[in-house]
């Protein structure tokens, strides 16, 4: 192990990193931006902007078979974020219609009526958390639509998707811990009854909903059908990636410019900012710190040999921080050109970019502009507390007032 990797001590879980990533990162990526990490278990960690973009293009090498996490997952059993191509490609195929520009942007009155529905809810009580009234509801409500459950269980499925984000740092995976367990297990069986009973409503011919659902168990490639284990873990990926993240970022957006109120006053005077506004608390706050991929053989970088099959860690948020590829990259500024903003690792980059990009963006938008709208004296009401999922950036409570 290089020296200058021994005077840096990171783990995702560790409260020097979870209170000020980006003093860690920035250490990371000027003394060891190969970083040899030990806690919970040994892995590696990228830092540097054209090291994590040139990895997560090179598919080959970085493999992503072997799963997201710290965990190594069984090759073949994963979708998405957890495959390569071909089958990835054929993955991605089969929900990038319900993704289109076109069906992403016909959501918009839908998702602008519950915010205002949402806000209408709350507007009188005169305070309240962003992330629990506004922040989690919003995304979970949109993939509840998408999916075809009850809008009713979205509190039921965030105390799933919870644990099972925690989960992806973890060295035991799924088998974590008990609250791990028990969220796979309650989000298999509800999930499990949910597709089979669309999936017998499909095979008899009674009414069913035209929505993602439908359409993953109805896209054929080349004559076949994805299995019943594959729509699960679609599901289950969608549920955590879809919501949470979203979440995340919302709450971030709005800490950000209570944080930095010339930024906010900015905005108030040009709501044309708010796509910029987005985009650079994405740049800013990635809600997702990394993810993992494995080496296919060995390789040699930055002094550092690894072994062939060695858990890699993808940091988003620190190629989003690093000097070398941003101009003062610790500022907060929504007035950066968003043509260049738009090119933050956040939503990851290559063939595995985010499908949900669109409809996060959407989202977070629809949001900011209700709160310029109908909030804009919202201003802080206490301190936040940060989400328990060390891989996550962002807060499980976020105190707000507003008149």
């Amino acid at each position: 192990m290089r020296e200058d990797n021994q005077e840096i001590t990171f783990s995702f879980s560790s409260s020097a990193f979870q209170e000020s990533p980006s003093n860690t990162m920035a250490k990371m990526r000027e003394k060891c931006p190969l970083h040899k990490t030990v806690e919970p278990e040994n892995h590696y960690t990228l830092t540097r902007e054209i090291d994590v973009v040139q990895a997560l293009r090179n598919e080959k090498l970085w493999s992503s078979s072997y799963g997201p996490g710290l965990a190594f997952a069984k090759p073949g059993t994963g979708v998405l974020v957890s495959s390569d191509p071909p089958k990835h490609t054929r993955e991605r195929l089969a929900i990038s219609r319900i993704f289109r520009p076109s069906v992403i942007q016909a959501l918009e009155s839908d998702i602008e009526i519950l915010v205002n529905s949402i806000i209408d809810s709350k507007k009188s009580l005169g305070e309240g958390d962003i992330i629990k009234d506004f922040a989690a509801p919003i995304p979970l409500t949109v993939m509840c639509w998408l999916l075809g459950t009850p809008i009713n269980d979205i509190d039921l499925f965030r105390s799933w998707v919870l644990p099972m984000a925690e989960a992806v740092t973890y060295v035991e995976g799924r088998e974590a811990s008990e609250d791990v367990i028990s969220a796979y297990k309650n989000f298999n069986s509800y999930f499990g009854s949910h597709i089979q009973t669309r999936s017998d409503a499909i095979e008899k011919g009674d009414s069913y909903p035209d929505d993602l659902l439908t359409r993953l168990l109805t896209v054929e490639d080349d004559g076949s059908k994805l299995s019943k284990a594959d729509v699960l873990g679609f599901c289950q990926f969608l549920l955590v990636a879809g919501s949470e993240t979203t979440t995340l970022m919302i709450g971030n957006i709005i800490y950000r410019l209570m944080e930095h109120p010339d930024q906010f006053k900015l905005l108030k005077e040009d709501s044309s900012l708010v796509e910029n506004t987005v985009e650079e608390s994405l740049r800013y706050d990635a809600p997702v710190h990394g993810l993992f991929r494995t080496n296919t053989k060995a390789i040699t970088m930055h002094g550092e040999t690894l072994p062939k099959d060695s858990k890699v860690c993808m940091m988003f948020s620190s190629a989003n921080r690093d000097p070398s590829a941003w101009h003062n990259p610790e500022v907060f500024d929504i007035t950066r050109d968003i043509k260049i903003l738009r090119n933050h690792a956040s939503f990851g980059v290559g063939s595995h970019y985010c499908l949900g990009a669109p409809l996060s963006r959407l989202e977070g938008a629809v949001f900011l502009k209700a709160v310029l709208d109908r909030l804009p004296l919202i201003r802080s009401n206490g301190e936040p507390t940060l989400t328990k999922a060390g891989i996550l950036k962002g807060f499980a409570s976020l105190p707000v007032r507003w008149d």
